[in-house]
């Protein structure tokens, strides 16, 4: 749960929920209101889940609010939250999670670390692995959605809500009703038919489409046409620039209407996921090499221009030099921490690697061009003068300093 505070007034917060000590209100939900308490037994932070007051009189209501804490307990997995205690306070039920630090998904994917294609791959990875923890202990999520997934500091996804979920052998819901949430639901919950674990199969890629397309794959305003478009309809296609056509591929068979051609369970759809990471990750590290490449060869050619200024007496050239390599390790700490290594230790982002492997490329034809004409213009000095038969080298040095003021303007 998030530690993210609501809008209640504090004297709106009861002091005590069972033996934890409120402190403050973090989230309201379908099934119940969710607070920041403390466990002062243990000295522990965590988040209480209390059920409505407008459910105590539903046993259908009550019935599923202890389910989930009862289904939330059998699951042990980094990516999904951690049930401590169940209880009734008053007569209403309440369970007690891990209190989360991070964000939402909906969220995360605005913030920088979220912002790139590899690290939307990582929490797609992360989803599937959780669910699929889920499935072999025999429950189906149903409702799974950017709501229900949460992102704590480090960048690990935790799995929330298991509200709607049921035991694939219960029999609790009533054939034919409707739950989840109507954007993300499969075609066969859409039916009100039969589900199993491909139905969060369909939904967890329907999320997928929307961490890279920035909206549900079939709508979300109109409820008749979000439905018909789970039931009949293909998503609107993502672009090469939103997604590589390998994974949208996957989303493609994720989103298949028919259980039987998707992916039968989300471990399947992890393995192809992980295998597009492995891909891109070793595209991304070609990009490394090459751009560590280039900063070594920049750093190589600046130290040719010393040596040359040197031979031709240029003023400043050892100043002019330093202040150069001085300006390239400030715009690529990375490289210059490895410009002397084996290879590049620190990961970087495709996008941000191929940006600097550009911008490297553009300042090492820079210096490779004022080498050259200095090259050209110290075979030019060393040539006998007109009238002494010896080098010009005060040419040569005016020349210098010349392409020096120019080229670091």
């Amino acid at each position: 749960m998030s530690t993210t505070p609501g809008t209640a007034k504090a004297d709106d917060l009861p002091e005590f929920i069972g033996r934890y000590r409120v402190v403050a209100r973090i989230g309201k939900g379908a099934m119940g209101v969710v607070y920041s308490a403390l466990d002062e037994r243990l000295g522990r932070k965590v988040a209480v889940k209390l059920m409505l007051a407008d459910f105590e009189q539903e046993p259908d209501m009550r019935e599923r609010f202890y389910r989930e804490a009862k289904i939330t307990g059998q699951l042990a997995h980094r990516n999904i939250v951690t049930l401590f205690d169940l209880g009734e306070d008053q007569g209403r039920p309440f369970i007690v999670m891990e209190l989360l630090d991070g964000l939402p998904l909906m969220q995360y994917l605005g913030t920088a670390p979220a912002s790139t294609v590899d690290a939307k791959i990582e929490l797609m990875i992360q989803v599937c692995e959780g669910l699929q923890n889920a499935h072999q202990a025999g429950v189906v999520h149903r409702d799974v959605k950017p709501s229900n997934l949460f992102v704590v500091r480090g960048g690990t996804l935790k799995v929330l809500d298991f509200g709607v979920a049921r035991l694939s052998t219960s029999n609790i819901t009533a054939a034919g009703a409707l739950l989840g949430t109507p954007e993300y639901m499969s075609p066969e919950q859409a039916r009100g038919q039969k589900m199993d674990s491909r139905s969060d199969v369909f939904s967890a890629a329907g999320v997928f489409y929307f961490m890279l397309s920035g909206h549900p794959p079939f709508g979300a305003r109109d409820l008749r046409k979000v439905l018909n478009g789970i039931m009949n309809e293909s998503p609107e296609p993502l672009t090469d620039d939103q997604a590589p056509e390998a994974l949208r591929n996957i989303l493609l068979k994720g989103l298949a209407k028919s259980p039987a051609d998707r992916y039968q369970q989300c471990a399947a759809m992890r393995d192809d996921l992980d295998q597009i990471r492995r891909t891109l990750n070793a595209a991304t590290s070609r990009v490394l090499a090459a751009a560590l490449d280039r900063y070594r060869q920049i750093i190589a050619v600046i130290e040719e221009r010393r040596t040359i200024g040197r031979t031709l007496g240029v003023a400043g050239i050892d100043v002019s030099c330093a202040d150069a390599v001085a300006r390239l390790e400030a715009r690529f700490p990375v490289f210059a921490a490895y410009a002397h290594a084996a290879a590049v230790a620190e990961p970087m982002d495709r996008t941000v690697a191929t940006a600097a492997l550009e911008a490297l490329q553009v300042r090492h034809n820079a210096e490779q061009a004022a080498v050259a004409a200095l090259r050209e213009q110290q075979a030019d000095a060393l040539r006998p003068g007109p009238k002494t038969g010896a080098p010009d080298r005060a040419r040569a040095g005016g020349f210098w300093r010349g392409l020096l003021k120019t080229r670091d303007s």
